[in-house]
């Protein structure tokens, strides 16, 4: 073979070695899991329109989830139908949850999947002062209804979640106020908790169970040290301290929003203590000396 072909032939080769890479033996550990364990919902407080330039454009303080929600009422949405607007590949991080805490996991950014769902509430400011230990914290909210096929379309939205990750617990589907209570209050107390539990989705507590328990407490009532115990132990970011400080109220608000959305003061009282033992009782929630320092 003529040199000057043996050497055209060898550039040939090299070239085509560097355009395929390196070549892997590919061996699947089992010992991983998904970066997936959290599903976070959020109401927008704006129209479509809106919601979806902040999530989608610059901004000065840039924010997005993996999915946006219309209704097919709002005047800024101008399609037939209700889709769904993916923003982010689930397997890359959104920036939806803030500073944000659940259980041991802080930044949930980084472990969650976002779900903007619009809904135009309004809160006015609220001023945080130190309250009594007997006095509510006001929210001054107005919290508009999911419409029918808006709840719909979140719950197929939902159920192909749950089938791409099923290793995501009942009690890990959260709202924003759930994981930064002293911040936020959505999706607040219209979103359909209750409704998606039936359907076989998120955490809902057995009202058998609750009722026993509210009989329990009313014979022997709980301290605040033991149900701010039960209410960390469940998941929610809060300090044991024994009294109804503002942390505390703001915690236990975030709570009622979600399972006991008739009564949304903060206050600690015999119902919510009643649900909360309820959840943690069939979600195998138990106190620990983790999460109860005082």
């Amino acid at each position: 073979m003529p040199i000057q072909r043996f050497f055209f032939l060898l550039l040939i080769h090299l070239i085509l070695m560097g355009c395929t890479g390196l070549r892997y033996v590919d061996v699947t550990s089992t010992n991983q899991n998904s970066r997936i364990n959290y599903v976070v919902i959020h109401a927008t407080s704006g129209d479509f329109a809106e919601s979806l330039r902040l999530l989608s454009t610059p901004t000065p303080n840039p924010v997005s989830s993996h999915y946006l929600v219309p209704y097919a009422g709002d005047p800024t949405y101008t399609l037939d139908n209700i889709q769904i607007h993916r923003l982010v590949p689930e397997g890359r991080r959104a920036w939806h949850a803030g500073i944000s805490q659940w259980a041991e996991e802080t930044s949930l950014n980084d472990r969650s999947i976002g779900i903007e769902v619009v809904n135009e509430f309004k809160c006015r400011d609220l001023i945080v002062k130190d309250l009594s230990v007997d006095q509510s914290i006001e929210l001054d909210c107005d919290f508009p209804i999911y419409p029918k096929p808006q709840v719909e379309i979140i719950t197929v939205l939902l159920n192909e979640i749950l089938q791409r990750y099923p290793e995501i617990d009942p009690i890990d589907i959260v709202g924003h106020a759930d994981i930064a209570p002293s911040r936020k209050s959505d999706p607040g107390p219209q979103f359909p908790w209750e409704e998606l539990y039936k359907r076989g989705i998120g955490a809902w507590y057995d009202s058998d169970t609750a009722t026993t328990y509210l009989h329990q407490f009313k014979n022997r009532p709980v301290s605040i040290s033991e149900i701010q115990c039960a209410l960390s132990s469940y998941g929610y970011p809060i300090e044991v301290t024994g009294e109804q400080d503002i942390q505390s109220k703001f915690a236990f608000r975030a709570f009622q929003l979600h399972f006991r959305p008739s009564n949304y003061s903060g206050l600690v009282d015999n119902e919510t203590a009643a649900i909360l033992y309820a959840l943690n009782q069939k979600y195998d929630r138990r106190p620990s000396s983790e999460f109860c320092k005082n």
